[in-house]
């Protein structure tokens, strides 16, 4: 017998095309990174000659794309070595990084081939002067073989390169999104970039920022912002504490950072920029929600989505954090401090209560007063000090010439006011406090009171690793229906039977058992977890960072499965040096860009109550029962349903059933993300959800504030026709095999597909570090 040998064949074109259309995400990509290319051309060219003036000019048709630089150019040898050579970048050199260029990949050539299906490339070189022509078209590319046709030309002598793009025949291009695609990337260039002889670049940065109304500012120079981080600020501060901020002459450990941040609180939203390029829109915690432009030169993007690499999302993160406490600082001295209720979360956070000074306490008879003229009131004698609103109460306790201090009714406020009050002033608490007025005997319990207690009482030790809780039954003082009482070693819990929530809950357990477990978890969750959240042993500094370190346990680096495309790079360039064969590239490629990719189609979106049918009767049930509202935007524990199993992508309520919090639509984690870093969403945790261009950015910050999680998801069409975002209430769902992420109603039409809709999302999550460290 003899063996005969068959060729391992690979349809080239197909490949280009699969590969462009799953590592650039947008079809509109071919024109950031040509664009991009032109300008890191241009920047090259002018690190050689400041004289230098240049110009990119873009030109679109449905049928064609055209994109012109008189940049450095190309020559022969590096059209060959760089740009049609996958993993292979000439910017990867000192000269480049001087320059400030923004791409070093390598394999953006490889994004014209989602629409296109010939390149025609032009470029002369400022270098060598020569010039060439190159024309490859996509059904004709077989790797490893001369298919791309080069001719030399006679030289110009006018340097630089033009790229144009056939369109494939029947892809769509508006002309219109084109425009407001490029103007993202391009607004704060120097550079004058035209599309269609209309220049979109130039644009000031503070036209991209909302301004803020003047009531004070200053000016200051090397200014220690922290220990590592100096620059010159410029501030601007309202009467209600909006706080506007530009700050230059970056230096970071003591190494010039070249950049520059113009900050606004409470937008939340950041777009990020490198050397004026467009990058992406993100955001990282901040107590002021500080959102606005940031154009660092330590940025690094991902190669083929708009996305930042994890070290340059940190980074990120570590200044937005030293901003943050030395506005604190600052805020500290104003008398704005008042109106910032992020400055008394951030307080509250860091335990600064020394800072509330200029924070103002309500008297009777009397003005509102600073805390700081109460402490110096209080140096020759003590003052009488109520938490509560009774008017008899305050009558009898306050007198002209001893008024009394009412707290403030809501957190942070009054926790700032008491901890200041206690700390730094001589202060007499009226003693009016809630009490149990009769408990009730265990020997005298229900079987349903029996069961509650149980249950009450194995939730907080399992699920939030409470020490010794003691529950008990009996009626309460000031009409409340439950009394916590917290001590060093011990935190008792007193409810009232005849309260409507826990009477409801006890019914259950006579008439509808099978319900009674996940309602008496809900109500844990929303009565009694915001009374007892800093006993949680998580939310210290030491228990925050024993979880770290076993969420990270199974992985010293999370990087979500090899999806930052960087590795694509790494990916091409070994099979370039010869490392991997073909077919291993192409499988590596593929498979690393599909396991980074979530997709949902009607049949796997179902409603919320097919699958968890009790969440939202439950909510109803166990929130507000007669006490006031805990602040909804403070870190709460996941919505747990361990016993229930989905196979569903997404969760919707229905308009004609009540909402969820708020929510009607949730998407489930992808698996890798779930089985890595589900045990973070075991924890109470806060959420903030920002969108802009293709992109939606979910950052989880854990109770403690010590870091969060980041679950980032592009996909191809506009996400919605506005950037937006905020701190929403946290309405996880937490499932025996899923977890659930709440969508608002903002951009839910981006995630529900319609009927044989695919909705497409590449995703990349990864934990930061918010203290700083």
């Amino acid at each position: 017998m003899s063996t005969a040998f068959i060729p391992f064949a690979v349809d080239t074109s197909r490949v280009l095309e699969l590969l462009a259309k799953q590592i650039y995400q947008s079809p509109l990509a071919l024109l950031r990174e040509n664009t991009q290319n032109a300008f890191d051309a241009t920047l090259l060219r002018k690190h050689r000659d400041p004289q230098y003036k240049p110009l990119i000019e873009i030109e679109v048709t449905p049928l064609r794309v055209v994109v012109r630089d008189n940049g450095i150019g190309m020559t022969q040898q590096d059209l060959a070595r760089h740009f049609w050579q996958a993993g292979s970048s000439s910017k990867n050199t000192d000269e480049a990084r001087h320059a400030g260029v923004v791409g070093t990949f390598g394999i953006g050539a490889m994004a014209n081939f989602g629409i296109a299906d010939v390149l025609e490339v032009t470029t002369e070189s400022a270098v060598t002067g020569e010039r060439t022509k190159c024309i490859a078209r996509r059904d004709e590319l077989v790797f490893n073989q001369d298919c791309i046709a080069t001719e030399a030309l006679p030289s110009t002598g006018q340097p630089g390169t033009e790229i144009i793009a056939s369109i494939i025949p029947g892809t769509h291009l508006d002309i219109g999104q084109v425009r407001a695609y490029v103007a993202e990337f391009v607004a704060l260039l120097d550079t004058p970039v035209t599309v269609n002889g209309e220049c979109l670049s130039g644009q000031q940065l503070s036209s991209l920022v909302p301004p803020v109304s003047v009531a004070w500012t200053d000016e200051r120079t090397d200014v220690g912002i922290s220990p590592r981080f100096m620059a010159n600020v410029a501030i601007k501060l309202s009467n209600n504490a909006d706080i506007g901020l530009d700050i230059t002459n970056l230096r970071w450990n003591g190494n010039p950072l070249s950049g520059r941040l113009f900050l606004r609180s409470g937008i939340a939203t950041i777009r990020t920029f490198r050397s004026g390029f467009g990058l992406a829109t993100v955001s990282v915690g901040s107590s002021y929600q500080f959102g606005g432009v940031a154009d660092m030169q330590g940025f690094q993007p991902t190669a083929g989505r708009e996305a930042l690499t994890t070290d340059s999302m940190q980074l990120l993160q570590n200044v937005i954090t030293d901003i943050d406490n030395y506005v604190s600082i600052l805020l500290s001295t104003r008398p704005e401090a008042d109106s910032s209720t992020p400055f008394m979360q951030w307080v509250c956070a860091h335990g600064r209560y020394d800072l509330c000074g200029q924070l103002k306490v309500s008297t009777h008879p009397g003005e509102r007063v600073q805390l700081e003229e109460i402490k110096a009131r209080t140096e020759s004698g003590t003052m009488p000090m109520y938490d509560g609103a009774d008017q008899t109460i305050i009558a009898s306790y306050s007198s002209e010439d001893k008024p009394l201090l009412i707290l403030a009714r809501n957190n942070p406020r009054k926790q700032c006011e008491l901890n200041y009050l206690q700390g730094y002033c001589k202060v007499q608490a009226v003693d009016i406090a809630p009490r149990a007025d009769k408990i009730t005997p265990e020997k005298e319990w229900t079987s349903s009171q029996s069961a509650l207690a149980f249950r009450i009482q194995t939730i907080l030790e399992t699920d939030y690793f409470l020490s010794s809780p003691h529950i008990a039954f009996g009626t309460i003082s000031h009409g409340l229906t439950m009394l916590v009482d917290s001590k060093p070693d011990t935190t008792k819990i007193v409810l009232d039977p005849a309260g409507a929530a826990v009477a409801t809950i006890l019914g259950l357990y006579q008439t509808e058992y099978g319900a009674f477990g996940s309602m008496v978890k809900d109500f844990v969750r929303n009565a009694i977890f915001p009374k007892i959240a800093d006993k949680v042993p998580s939310s210290t500094r030491q228990g925050a960072e024993a979880f770290l370190r076993a969420i990270r346990k199974p992985r010293e680096v999370f990087e979500y499965e090899e999806t930052d495309t960087s590795n694509l790079s790494v990916i091409w360039s070994d099979y370039a040096d010869g490392r991997i064969t073909l077919s291993e590239a192409v499988s590596r490629s593929k498979s690393a860009v599909r396991s980074s990719v979530q997709v949902v189609e009607a049949g796997t979106a179902g409603n919320v109550t097919d699958v968890v049918p009790d969440v939202v009767r439950n909510e109803e049930t166990t929130r507000n029962s007669g006490e006031d509202e805990v602040a909804t935007l403070e870190a709460l524990p996941a919505i747990m349903r361990t016993d229930v199993s989905s196979s569903m992508k997404l969760l919707t309520i229905p308009r004609d059933q009540p909402a969820l919090r708020g929510y009607r639509c949730f998407i489930a984690l992808t698996e890798k993300v779930r089985s890595e870093m589900g045990d973070f969403f075991w924890q109470p945790h806060k959420t903030s959800i920002v969108w802009g261009g293709q992109k939606v950015l979910f950052i989880f910050l854990h109770h403690s504030g010590e870091f969060g999680l980041y679950y980032d998801l592009q996909t191809r069409d506009s996400i919605s026709q506005n950037s937006g975002g905020k701190i929403y209430q946290t309405s996880t769902m937490v499932l025996k095999n899923t977890i659930y992420i709440p969508v608002p109603e903002e951009i839910e039409s981006s995630f529900i597909p319609m009927g044989g809709e695919r909705k497409r999302f590449e995703v990349r999550c990864d934990l930061l570090r918010v203290d700083g460290s």
